[in-house]
């Protein structure tokens, strides 16, 4: 089968998305499938020897006017929101998306063969705006190319042995609550954050004010941690800090799958995230903990973190064996060939 993949711009798909789309297309291509880019400059000719498009996100009019394409010429397509349409999203511009999804997104959407859910929580929010029967639940995975490396990460790093290290690599964003960690940490004496020896890792980019208070409430905290914050990595190099982390917090208000969890759980690293996440099986296998976000929960997590030894050897390859035995993409890639075959039925 050839699917089309059509995608956002690179710099609105940095991070997951990029990281979603890249894991998917490996793994229809290891089963056989052929994987093409399209555009709107892409032939009619390259269009219909697609047996199915697949569109990554949404807000985008030249997505709009290449369905309108596919629907003249036959074509089935499925559409990933990645998350575009859960309630924080919405909070941004949203005088500007509520029309043009009424008005032109909805519609493109509803006219496909699917709307496609990452997890159960944004399916339930999907049929808000479609019908039951268009969405289709599909996780996503990983390819199962990292494994535990705790102790050769930190020494890379330069991360003591008696060090606490607490993580956040993430979009620095108001949904993705770094700044609910900090002031968290901001809670605790200053002597127990220093007996504990924690060393806060901050890896990310997001929009300049809203770092630069985070960097301020951060900036209180340097005579009771050790801090470290460096610029957004996205490429291999993050494999490094979350291999070496004892924690790694993601105290999100809003995340339709959060892909980098899945990340933390396959080289064994413990997690911190919200119920705002679909993640609770985390919690669940004992590999972390799931809360209500907020200052509070975020600090009662730590407060536990902090009393408790940190994750063994044995502890962190349980943890990776558990995402390889029920999110590697091989085996996750066979329902989306399984709906990609059905909505070229339903198109026929």
């Amino acid at each position: 089968m050839r699917v089309g993949f059509c995608e956002l711009d690179e710099p609105l798909r940095v991070g997951g998305l990029e990281g979603a789309c890249r894991g998917l297309e490996a793994a229809l291509r290891r089963a056989g499938h052929d994987v093409v880019p399209l555009g709107g400059g892409s032939s009619d000719d390259e269009l219909r020897a697609c047996g199915v498009v697949h569109f990554h996100g949404l807000w985008s009019l030249a997505h709009a006017r290449l369905a309108r394409r596919l629907r003249r010429r036959g074509v089935p397509y499925v559409t990933s929101p990645h998350g575009m349409l859960e309630p924080w999203a919405w909070r941004a511009k949203r005088w500007k998306k509520w029309p043009y999804f009424h008005l032109i997104e909805r519609r493109k959407m509803a006219q496909g063969q699917a709307v496609l859910a990452t997890a159960a929580q944004e399916a339930e929010r999907l049929e808000r705006f479609f019908p039951r029967d268009l969405i289709r639940t599909l996780s996503l995975g990983s390819d199962l190319s990292r494994a535990p490396d705790y102790a050769v990460s930190r020494a890379e790093l330069g991360w003591g042995e008696d060090e606490r290290v607490i993580l956040y690599l993430s979009r620095i964003h108001p949904k993705k609550g770094l700044k609910d960690l900090l002031l968290a940490l901001g809670e605790f004496a200053p002597d127990r954050l220093r007996a504990a020896k924690v060393r806060l890792v901050v890896v990310g980019d997001g929009p300049a004010d809203y770092v630069a208070a985070c960097r301020n409430l951060a900036a209180n905290l340097k005579d009771r941690l050790e801090l470290e914050w460096l610029a957004g990595v996205w490429s291999d190099k993050k494999w490094r800090y979350l291999q070496g982390a004892d924690l790694f917090a993601l105290p999100t208000y809003s995340e339709n799958f959060g892909i980098v969890v899945l990340e933390s759980c396959e080289v064994g690293t413990p997690v911190f995230t919200t119920v705002e996440t679909p993640w609770a099986p985390v919690a669940e296998a004992g590999f972390g903990w799931v809360t209500e976000p907020g200052v509070a929960a975020a600090r009662a997590v730590l407060d536990d973190f902090f009393e408790k030894p940190r994750a063994t050897a044995e502890d962190r390859l349980r943890c990776a064996e558990w995402v390889r035995a029920n999110y590697g993409w091989d085996e996750i890639a066979r329902g989306y060939v399984a709906l990609y075959k059905e909505a070229g039925g339903a198109a026929g």
